[in-house]
């Protein structure tokens, strides 16, 4: 979608349904030491009903200096379905993670299936972030777990430790944002909701340290004169297979 000489902007984009019962999404990201790779999920994913899990991994390695960006699109669990969302990162030396996860439970009229969300991040001293969240239906109503809310949204930064592009406030479709600031380097703001993300403080605070994650590619594009040459390829490799 766009490109430098230390990085690209990649869109995300199925080729073919899925999640399905069985699947099994594997997407493999390696960001070379002062590269920059901004990914772009293109449409939601929805994990459909059917009696075999279905499960989405995202395995991340950013090198020292390097900074990757993912601002998910809403990630669905149908009724009837068990789904496993995981995220694994390891960052090097001065590496920067951001990443927005928006997850609904259920399409219009159910109140979803079971899912398993983890987030395992570590660097070169050790653990970062390690979060692992039952929402499977049984769970999910027990109190102070998660009762009728359907909707949740999550932006984690890895790296350094901004603070959210506004205040916190509990809002009229859920008890609003809460954020975060983690032990070492990085912080999560983090909102839930009754039914569409109407939470007006994730979005913004995404986008705002997305620009102070970029900052130093940013002026050193600036710097440059005249249109940088495209010489560069950053991929990611996905794996898909199913029934």
């Amino acid at each position: 979608m766009d490109q430098d000489a230390a990085g690209a902007r990649v869109g995300l984009l199925a080729a073919q349904a899925l999640l399905l019962a069985g699947d099994d999404v594997r997407i493999e990201v390696d960001v070379a030491p002062g590269a920059w790779l901004d990914v772009v999920e293109t449409t939601g994913t929805v994990a459909y009903e059917g009696e075999a899990p279905s499960s989405w991994t995202v395995d991340a390695t950013v090198g020292d200096g390097a900074v990757l960006t993912w601002a998910g699109k809403p990630f669905v669990v149908s009724d009837g379905i068990a789904t496993l969302r995981r995220t694994r990162i390891r960052l090097h030396g001065a590496g920067r993670v951001l990443m927005q996860e928006k997850v609904v439970l259920g399409r219009a009229g159910q109140s979803g299936g079971d899912l398993s969300m983890s987030l395992e991040a570590s660097d070169d001293i050790g653990p970062v972030q390690v979060e692992h969240l039952d929402l499977g239906r049984q769970a999910r109503r027990m109190p102070g777990v998660f009762g009728n809310l359907r909707s949740m949204d999550t932006v984690t930064a890895l790296g350094w430790t901004p603070e959210p592009a506004g205040e916190p406030e509990a809002g009229t479709t859920g008890p609003g944002e809460t954020y975060f600031p983690l032990d070492r380097s990085g912080a999560a703001l983090r909102w839930m909701g009754i039914g569409r993300f109407r939470d007006r403080l994730c979005d913004a605070t995404f986008t705002a340290w997305r620009e102070e994650a970029m900052r130093d590619f940013r002026h050193r594009r600036s710097a440059t004169d005249g249109p940088p040459p495209q010489t560069s390829r950053t991929t990611s490799s996905p794996a898909l297979s199913g029934p």
